[in-house]
C-alpha cells in the first residue's frame, strides 16, 4: 500500500488496516508458540522411547534448562494440582512465541504507521525501537545470568536457617522466575523514557543532574521492593549498571537541548 493511498483512507479503511495487521501479528504468535510447544529438537527415530510419548521441545528444554540454571542444589520442585505441568509448559510457550513472533509484529505495526511518519520521524521511530529491544534483552540478559541465581540461593539460606524443608510450588517457580526477568528487562528501558522526555522539553538534564541522589533513591527502592531478594545483593547487581545508564543518557540528553538551543 503506497502512502498516498494511506493517506486518502477513510476512517474505516484505517480501522480495516489496523484490523489486517493485528490478524498477522496474532497468527504469527499463534505459529510461534505452536512451533515451541510441538516441534521436536531432534527428528532422531533412535531416540525415540515408546514407552514415553513425550519428546524434548523448544518449551521442554527451556524448562529443563530453567531448573538447571536457577534451582540450588537440594530444592525439590512439586505441583500442587494435576495441571500445573501443563500451565507451565503453556505459560513458557507463550512467552516463547511471543519473543519468537515479535519481530512480524513488530514489522506489522510499523508498516501500518509508516505511511504517517515523516523521514525524521521514521528514524526516531526505528532508533526508540532498536535501543527498548536492546535495554531489554540487556535486562533479561543480567537477570538470567546473576539477578535470578542470586535471588534463590538467598531465599535458601532462609529457608534453612529456619530448619524448613527446601520444597516450593512448582508453578510459583517459574511465575517467579518470569517476573524477575520480565522486571529486570523493563528497568533497564527506563532511561529511555528519561531521554524522550528531555527531548519533548518536559523534563531538562539540569533538574536530573541537581536531583541526581533523589533519583537513584527512588530507583534503589523501586528495585528492593519489586525484588524478592531480602538482601542488598541483587540490588547491587542491578542498580550499578543503572547508574551507568543513566549517566550515559543525562549526557546524550545536553547534547539534545544543546541542539535545541542553535536551532531555535
Amino acid at each position: 500500500m503506497s502512502k498516498s493511498d494511506n493517506v486518502g483512507m477513510t476512517f474505516w479503511g484505517h480501522l480495516t488496516e489496523l484490523f489486517k495487521r493485528l490478524r498477522k501479528s496474532l497468527l504469527a504468535l499463534i505459529i510461534s508458540t505452536v512451533v515451541v510447544m510441538i516441534v521436536p529438537i531432534s527428528f532422531d527415530p533412535s531416540n525415540i522411547d515408546l514407552s514415553n510419548p513425550f519428546y524434548q521441545t523448544i518449551a521442554s528444554l527451556v524448562i529443563e534448562n530453567f531448573q538447571e540454571r536457577f534451582l540450588p542444589q537440594g530444592i525439590t520442585l512439586i505441583p500442587v494440582n494435576f495441571f500445573a505441568p501443563f500451565e507451565v509448559y503453556f505459560f513458557v510457550s507463550l512467552i516463547l512465541g511471543s519473543a519468537i513472533g515479535l519481530p512480524v509484529m513488530s514489522y506489522q505495526i510499523y508498516n501500518f504507521l509508516q505511511p504517517a511518519l515523516r523521514k525524521n520521524e521514521k528514524r526516531f521511530a526505528f532508533q526508540f525501537i532498536a535501543s527498548f529491544v536492546a535495554l531489554f534483552i540487556f535486562g533479561l540478559v543480567l537477570g538470567y545470568q546473576y539477578v535470578v541465581p542470586l535471588t534463590f540461593r538467598t531465599m535458601l539460606m532462609f529457608t534453612e536457617s529456619q530448619n524448613l524443608a527446601p520444597i516450593y510450588n512448582f508453578s510459583e517457580f517459574f511465575s517467579m522466575v518470569g517476573t524477575i526477568l520480565l522486571i529486570c528487562g523493563l528497568i533497564f528501558t527506563f532511561p529511555i523514557f528519561i531521554y524522550l522526555l528531555v527531548k519533548a522539553n518536559i523534563l531538562k538534564t539540569e533538574q536530573l543532574t541537581q536531583n541526581r541522589k533523589y533519583l537513584y533513591g527512588i530507583i534503589l527502592i523501586g528495585i528492593s521492593v519489586l525484588d524478592p531478594d531480602p538482601t542488598l545483593i541483587t540490588e547491587v547487581v542491578t542498580f550499578i549498571p543503572i547508574i551507568i545508564l543513566m549517566e550515559i543518557t543525562i549526557l546524550i540528553s545536553k547534547r539534545v537541548e544543546k541542539k535545541r538551543e542553535a536551532t531555535d
